[in-house]
């Protein structure tokens, strides 16, 4: 028995929303799932295949669009996004700089690619693709991870009335799903009793076909009558809402700390309890909010038991001592001191610390399943942690996929093909004209389906058997599939040279660059689009990582080259006696912004950028580390330190050169000079000194050519096994073309 208690006002929100949003969305759920579909090879309709058929022609499918949107899958995900980010305002810069590392870091664990790759093929296949930033509770051993993931655009309810490219003007935002009972309960296990109560699927059964378009009619009548999966198991429906409410808050400004905050109303109701001293003496009255002078007048009021003392000194140390009470004759004149205790509510009735009240857009997450609310919070990000990818937006939730866009071409290409392969077919069968009655038709067709010789009689005086031939195919038609895949590629942007295809190409190398380059303008507008979706989900997950990671953490991360980057984040500083000073690298202070580095995702040609690099590094433009790079040297810096070294071997060389030099010109000066024989001395004294000289360099010059040749040997066998991964992945890709021509 399921419990009948009255839906919840939320709950009752949702599914009316949802009876409103699916009728909007009814045209775009059906042309978005026959997309797929078509994408996925179902391009004859079924009256077509019987009736091809039925005249002995196979229903072929050329799918140019399936090859088409991989492709640009791979070139829109070739490399990971690289992040760029800066601190707004008077945030921390240098903490500004760590968000593109901790977004990085995100984007890793959330295996972000795979997750973008998906998105990026709703995008393409069905109009719209989704990604969403989330907070994973059990990650990390229960200390909670920032993650992202694609979200299938079927299960999405948006507001048919926004207007914006990432629905941030939509009302709400449903996610819709269906999902078995034990799943739901490992999910949300304290809601375990909650979930055995809730009703089974019924709701999206009724105002939605978008869960189910997807199975066969079978299994979608089979759901739709009894609300279970194949293997009985109960399902149940789960809903996720998410709205944009205006919350009250309050923005705080503490001109003696400088501290300028903004607190909700809980937070705010907690500030204004902290504690604060005011303390009076002859030099006026000073107020202290910092926890550090709070901290230290409340131990002097606890350790004299008064918060009035005057000082006294102490004739053994000569130090100053506070005592209870008035000073008096034996006091220091003026030392007495008042402390009162206050809170910072009172400084703000005092107007002491200024506030300002201000309303923060939140957004505010309900998950019900069934008919019953689970829970409702509100999400400390001010933007909706779903981001659609819409691909040809007209200023509604519901745009036109790039398949549908060349369905017509895309038929067409299989109607000629499955024409020239049926006329091939009947041109190899041979059909006779005969005479009526020159020879058994039976018996002709018995000996010509015979292989080998055969030997056929007939009546020349009744007539004699004509083959007939048949008609052969115009070249226009060739000729017009021919247009009609190029008119795919050039539609969807995909080009035959981009997938490899050599037929176009330019005889020289800088033309194939160039026409590459040109011809990938138009997926560069795609990757805009893409590019714009990825940095609106960015702020989301900055929002996030500022409100999950608040503790001390250390995270790693691989850079190119295999070079790992430690980052390690909230480290709390403590004085000599224990009391946190406060921290460094303090994340969860301040705003900041990431963005994707333009084009990054994009492949590259990387011998033209090897190239390009070592133009630039001829010129003296940068170093020999940015060359080293953009190549796929795993040892950088041993080769960094073996170049080094060879530098200032060289160096070495030349130095002695010079005094070998140096040395020869004095022994010609002494020789000119040798009159008597303490010249002769010195000749004999320089020629010591140029045979060590020269014994040196000669030693100096072998270690070199050894060193050299050691280094040669590597760079050889670096080379060798480059060149053998590059004909390996040579035949690899042209073994993938032959198996699919």
């Amino acid at each position: 028995m399921h419990n009948n208690a009255p839906k919840s006002k939320e709950v009752q929100l949702t599914q009316d929303l949802l009876s409103d949003y699916s009728s909007a969305r009814q045209n775009w759920i059906k042309q978005a799932v026959e997309d797929n579909e078509f994408r996925n090879g179902k391009q004859w309709t079924d009256d077509q295949v019987t009736a091809l058929r039925k005249r002995a022609q196979e229903p072929l499918v050329v799918n140019v669009v399936y090859s088409a949107v991989e492709q640009a899958k791979a070139m829109l995900t070739a490399n990971n996004p690289k992040f760029q980010s800066t601190a707004r305002e008077n945030s921390d810069a240098k903490v500004g700089r760590m968000f593109s590392d901790l977004m990085a870091y995100v984007w890793d664990s959330s295996n972000g690619n795979v997750e973008l790759k998906q998105s990026i093929d709703d995008y393409y296949v069905m109009g719209m693709g989704a990604m969403m930033a989330y907070i994973d509770p059990e990650a990390d051993f229960g200390a909670g991870e920032v993650k992202v993931q694609a979200i299938n655009p079927l299960e999405l309810f948006i507001d048919p009335s926004s207007k914006d490219p990432f629905c941030r003007d939509a009302a709400h935002i449903i996610v819709g799903k269906i999902v078995s009972e034990t799943q739901l309960i490992s999910m949300y296990p304290e809601f375990e009793s909650v979930i055995r109560e809730s009703s089974e699927t019924s709701y999206l059964n009724t105002v939605s076909e978008s869960r189910h378009s997807l199975y066969s009619e079978d299994v979608t009548m089979k759901r739709r009558q009894t609300g279970s999966s194949i293997t009985g198991e109960r399902e149940i429906e789960l809903f996720e809402r998410y709205t944009k409410v205006k919350n009250p808050y309050f923005k705080i400004y503490d001109p003696r700390s400088n501290d300028e905050k903004v607190l909700n109303e809980v937070e705010y109701e907690e500030y204004k309890q902290e504690p604060v001293v005011v303390v009076s003496n002859a030099e006026g009255e000073t107020i202290y909010t910092d926890k550090q002078n709070v901290t230290t007048y409340t131990q002097i009021i606890q350790e004299l038991g008064s918060s009035k003392f005057h000082l006294m000194m102490d004739p053994q140390t000569g130090q100053n001592v506070p005592m209870a009470g008035e000073e008096h004759s034996g006091s220091i004149p003026n030392s007495t001191t008042t402390i009162d205790l206050l809170t910072k509510g009172d400084l703000i009735e005092s107007k002491e610390i200024m506030v300002n009240e201000i309303e923060v857009t939140n957004v505010q997450q309900c998950v019900s399943v069934g008919d019953h609310q689970l829970y409702m919070v509100d999400l400390p990000i001010e933007e909706y942690p779903i981001v659609p990818f819409m691909n040809g937006f007209n200023r509604n939730p519901y745009p036109m996929s790039d398949v549908r866009l060349v369905k017509g071409l895309q038929e067409y290409v299989n109607k000629i093909r499955s024409l020239i392969v049926a006329h091939a077919s009947s041109s190899t069968n041979v059909k006779l004209l005969i005479p009526r009655g020159s020879m058994n038709k039976a018996n002709l067709e018995a000996e010509w389906g015979k292989a080998g010789t055969a030997v056929i009689e007939f009546d020349p005086e009744l007539g004699q058997p004509i083959v007939a031939a048949p008609v052969p195919l115009p070249n226009e038609l060739y000729k017009n599939e021919a247009d009609a895949r190029a008119d795919i590629e050039r539609i969807l942007g995909i080009y035959a040279l981009m997938q490899g295809d050599q037929g176009g190409a330019p005889q020289t190398y800088k033309g194939t660059i160039a026409l590459d380059e040109y011809g990938q303008r138009r997926i560069k507008s795609k990757r805009d689009d893409i590019e714009e979706c990825i940095n609106q989900l960015a702020k989301v997950v900055v929002s996030l990582i500022q409100y999950v990671y608040t503790d001390q953490k250390v995270f790693r991360l691989m850079q190119p080259n295999n070079r790992p980057t430690e980052i390690q984040i909230n480290h709390p500083l403590y004085d000599d006696v224990g009391n946190l000073m406060g921290k460094v690298n303090d994340i969860t202070i301040g705003k900041y912004d990431v963005i994707v580095l333009s084009g990054s995702t994009l492949p590259s040609n990387r011998w033209a950028r090897f190239e390009y690099y070592m133009q630039l590094y001829s010129s003296g433009l940068i170093d020999q580390i940015e060359v080293l790079k953009q190549t796929d040297v795993a040892d950088m810096e041993g080769v960094l330190e073996r170049v080094g070294q060879m530098k200032q071997m060289q160096q070495q060389v030349q130095a002695q050169a010079e005094q070998i030099k140096d040395l020869k010109g004095d022994l010609q000066t002494a020789q000119r000079e040798s009159l008597h024989d303490r010249k002769r001395v010195e000749v004999k004294e320089f020629e010591k000194k140029l045979a060590k000289a020269e014994a040196k360099v000669e030693m100096a010059a072998k270690l070199y050519q050894t060193r050299l040749a050691d280094d040669l040997k590597l760079a050889k066998e670096d080379i060798a096994e480059f060149d053998q991964r590059r004909n390996t992945t040579r035949e690899m890709n042209q073994e993938m073309l032959r198996l699919e021509e």
